[in-house]
């Protein structure tokens, strides 16, 4: 944003003018870095077996470690009651939580509308059985379900609210580590609705305060690259707001090759990295679909390291770009888990060469 423009002649210039953004006078002392190796760390993990990479909040100096476990996809099983329900699977997830946690994993992301609306709390059972001060917990502002619904102005307003309040019974804590605006650009949902969703109503103004307040430590969004107007229209707004960092869909065939966007994640992250906001990376594997390649395809990258699963690849091309703070996973089995732990107890980043592979990969992939 231009220095010389005041800052009501530019939020009228985004439609805007009536925006309080009541929380930009705390942001003057606010530094702008940029992520990159020097805010990377090796780091013994707390039984000693490993070494988990940890990386470092370029603001605020919080070490995050590279592997972050995303509560999307809890284990289910059948509800006791006869009912045919799927309900979470709480054992399960507390022996992952522990698990993950022993062997230096602090990061920890879901949302209100996860797994029918059980993520939260499961997350909360497993992870308030640990010190706060041992892990990073972020979840949403999901009202976009809300919006989709109907509701709009004060009613969107105070369901949000209401909305944000219970991720705190949810998730038994007092703050949150990263608390993100959900699904942005998504469903080819434009400018429009993310407008009415956060700052016609003037949610902006609340997280901003809330984040003033300490209950939110770091405020950022999640985009799906759908929709480009949406993400110029958020970047225009962070020499005011001051994004903490940005999620984004990552993996190496998206980075250049995705489809039906407008924006190819390396674009996005090229831009987030410009404005000096880290990244948080959703997808590493595109959905599952790069945990499986075609024989081929498979072949040539057990050639190149026969001990790595398929899989790792993905989490390592994710991992080796400098801005991204912790790539998620979604883990609903010990499995799982563990092969992302050697991943990442250290990261042995990509060479050039295995960059290279990667892209030739992508390009004959069809998806």
């Amino acid at each position: 944003m231009s220095k010389n423009i005041n800052r009501r002649d530019f939020l009228k210039s985004l439609g805007l003018a009536g925006l309080s953004l009541t929380g930009i006078p705390a942001l003057a002392n606010r530094v702008d870095s940029i992520a990159g190796d020097g805010h990377t760390e090796q780091a013994t993990s707390g039984n000693g077996n490993g070494s988990m990479t940890y990386r470092y909040h370029p603001l605020t100096g919080d070490k995050t470690s590279l592997l972050g476990f995303g509560c999307m996809r809890w284990p289910m099983v059948d509800a006791t009651d006869g009912s045919g329900r799927k309900v979470v699977d709480q054992q399960t997830v507390n022996r992952l939580v522990d698990y993950a946690i022993e062997h230096g994993v602090n990061y920890f992301d879901t949302s209100p509308v996860y797994l029918q609306r059980q993520s939260e709390t499961a997350a909360g059972i497993a992870l308030s059985r640990h010190p706060r001060e041992s892990y990073h917990l972020a979840t949403k502002m999901s009202n976009h379900h809300l919006a989709k619904s109907g509701l709009k102005g004060k009613e969107l307003y105070q369901a949000s609210l209401d909305m944000y309040h219970q991720s705190f019974e949810r998730l038994r804590t007092d703050y949150f580590d990263n608390y993100l605006i959900h699904n942005v650009g998504f469903e080819n949902r434009g400018l429009s609705f993310l407008k009415e969703r956060v700052f016609d109503n003037h949610l902006i103004d609340f997280l901003l305060d809330e984040r003033r307040a300490g209950r939110i430590r770091n405020l950022g969004f999640s985009y799906h690259g759908e929709t480009k107007e949406v993400l110029e229209f958020l970047l225009s707004l962070h020499d005011d707001i001051h994004w903490d960092f940005a999620q984004l869909k990552l993996n190496y065939f998206d980075y250049r090759h995705a489809k039906n966007v407008d924006l190819t994640a390396k674009q996005v992250y090229d831009e987030l990295t410009l404005h000096s906001i880290p990244v948080i990376v959703m997808e590493p594997l595109l959905g599952g679909k790069l945990a499986t390649l075609p024989t081929a395809l498979e072949e040539k990258l057990r050639q190149a390291r026969p001990q790595d699963s398929i899989a790792s690849w993905a989490f390592r091309f994710a991992g080796s770009l400098p801005n991204v703070r912790t790539v998620l996973s979604g883990m609903t089995c010990m499995e799982h888990l563990q092969d992302n732990l050697r991943t990442y107890s250290p990261l042995e980043p990509c060479t050039k060469n295995e960059f290279s592979l990667l892209e030739s990969i992508a390009t004959e992939l069809k998806y």
